[in-house]
């Protein structure tokens, strides 16, 4: 009887916490003036281990997703096979945060501010 009751009562915990999470929505820039470009920069380089990146083609305000262009080829380097790097930007109430395609983990960009992708 008593593992029954623990059981319900951690069954409707679990349903309570689920409604309180707010889950994430597709989300794009509110301004690409250059200080909300220079946090998204600095948020994805630091999640890319790089101390400098290059964004690719698109507009964040428009799409919810970015590209970063792999390092240039080295002087001993012709050509790179090396594909950019793609990350889905999207919010969650007022936290604006990107995950690289391909992996879970979300990358919180303090500074960038987001809005919903209609």
């Amino acid at each position: 009887m008593m593992i029954r009751a623990t059981a319900a009562f951690l069954s409707a915990l679990t349903l309570a916490a689920c409604q309180h999470t707010t889950a994430p929505e597709p989300a794009v820039l509110v301004e690409a003036d250059a200080d909300s470009l220079e946090a998204l920069r600095a948020g994805l380089a630091r999640a890319m281990n790089r101390a400098q990146i290059e964004f690719g083609a698109g507009d964040p305000t428009a799409t919810p997703s970015v590209a970063v262009l792999p390092p240039q080829p080295t002087a001993l380097e012709t050509q790179s096979t090396a594909l950019p790097t793609m990350f889905d930007l999207y919010a969650r109430g007022e936290t604006c945060f990107a995950v690289q395609r391909g992996a879970e983990s979300e990358i919180v960009l303090p500074g960038v501010t987001c809005r919903p992708f209609k």
